[in-house]
């Protein structure tokens, strides 16, 4: 007798977004499922419906008949989106709970194609944010009785990144349901800190067994991310990077918290060069930053914003770097900006709170040197020393490794 081919649905409705940092994620869940000899579906929101067979397995899209997903063209480049309107923002969100994109998976969730589709898997995975992707999951499950995986890359109630759920107790009530029943049917969860286990078990004790710590990894090719001493820049000219937005990521995560010890840090030091902010910055970030540009001149930096690049490019351009920056204004969160920096070896300059997760990892990184959040906030002063950046490179620890996490996440999804 041939044995039935082994099934995953994943529910992510920003598959294939352009610019997503989500889809790393789930890239490697798909990598991984399929070394299992699962056939993958993913279930995404787009501006059709519409039915692609993959090498690993189906991908369905579902029409967003909101217009909150577009497709865009393969290789294109990702668009300035609209700046929204702050009012009818907070109006969208008040009315769907948890968010506007329910609309699409409560749709999605009820799809003949898709309810078909789903039909003898072994279970569904959903990945947020947003949360109401573990909304859709949860309806596909009891309609199809396939258990459910609830991926969280950041919390939910758990350091909201919605201001919503900071600002109104009664908003926190009403998700704060909706996340006990879904967290209760769930077969299994994931987190990317143990930080953030040690939240979720405080408010729900009785979930502690079917939460797994599995935190974002390095890139496929960690070699090419290796720094070697002869491809750096002339040593005479620093070159300093930060990868990635600050407050478009976490609104607690503001430039001056990372170039104010860093000013500090780089005063009176041996060299001088350049910092270089790569990233999709806002009007208000750069508007933040630019007080800062004539204070670094004064000693001889000079800051560069360049916009955002293809990640393939950004990867590219950290080995030749001479450090790289950090900044994480979260106690829980792992930045995965992190696990692109560690394979380089490069030195790491790292402002973020003491005992936070970020903190846990770097102390274990002879590379990084690490600056209190809480510390900067007071007198902006730096711990260490201000050549940080002349570190030696050090080993790259297994811990995050594509093959470690593998087997960690194969593990969890046959218990």
């Amino acid at each position: 007798m041939v044995n039935a081919v082994k099934k995953a649905i994943i529910f992510a409705p920003f598959w294939r977004e352009a610019g997503h940092v989500g889809n790393n994620r789930i890239d490697r869940f798909v990598r991984w499922l399929e070394e299992e000899d699962y056939r993958v579906i993913i279930i995404r929101a787009g501006s059709a419906d519409a039915i692609h067979n993959e090498s690993w397995g189906q991908e369905i899209t579902v029409c967003d008949r909101l217009g909150l997903y577009r497709d865009t063209e393969p290789g294109a480049p990702t668009a300035n989106p609209r700046k929204p309107n702050k009012w009818r923002r907070a109006l969208a969100y008040w009315l769907f709970n948890p968010d506007p994109t329910v609309v699409w998976a409560r749709s999605a969730a009820r799809d003949p194609t898709v309810v078909e589709a789903t039909k003898g898997a072994h279970f569904i995975l959903s990945s947020s944010p947003p949360e109401s992707a573990h909304v859709g999951a949860w309806i596909l499950s009891r309609k199809t009785l396939v258990p459910h995986i609830v991926d969280m890359r950041d919390g939910w109630l758990d350091e909201p990144l919605k201001p919503l759920l900071r600002s109104s107790a009664l908003r926190r009530w009403l998700e704060g349901r909706l996340e006990r029943r879904i967290l209760q049917d769930a077969k299994g969860i994931q987190v990317t800190s143990a930080i953030w286990k040690h939240l979720l078990r405080e408010r729900y004790p009785q979930l502690d067994s079917k939460v797994q710590v599995l935190t974002n990894g390095y890139p496929e090719n960690t070699q090419a991310l290796r720094a070697i001493e002869g491809d750096r820049v002339d040593n005479d000219k620093i070159v300093l990077i930060h990868a990635g937005r600050f407050t478009g990521s976490r609104l607690t995560q503001h430039p001056a918290l990372l170039l104010e010890p860093l000013l500090k840090s780089l005063t009176n030091a041996p060299k001088t060069g350049v910092i270089r902010l790569i990233g999709a910055l806002t009007q208000e970030e750069l508007a933040e930053i630019a007080p800062y540009e004539p204070r670094f001149q004064a000693i001889g930096w000079e800051i560069e914003t360049p916009g955002a690049i293809p990640r393939f490019e950004l990867l590219a351009q950290l080995p030749g770097a001479s450090g790289l920056l950090l900044l994480s204004a979260s106690y829980a969160a792992l930045p995965s900006k992190l696990f692109e920096y560690i394979p380089t070896g490069l030195p790491l300059f790292v402002v973020t709170g003491k005992g936070s997760a970020t903190w846990g990892v770097c102390k274990q990184l002879p590379q990084a040197t690490i600056v209190d959040i809480a510390t900067t906030a007071n007198d902006g002063s730096a711990n260490e020393s201000n050549s940080f950046y002349e570190k030696l490179g050090c080993s790259v620890p297994d811990d995050y490794s594509e093959y470690q996490l593998s087997l960690e996440f194969k593990a969890f999804i046959k218990l």
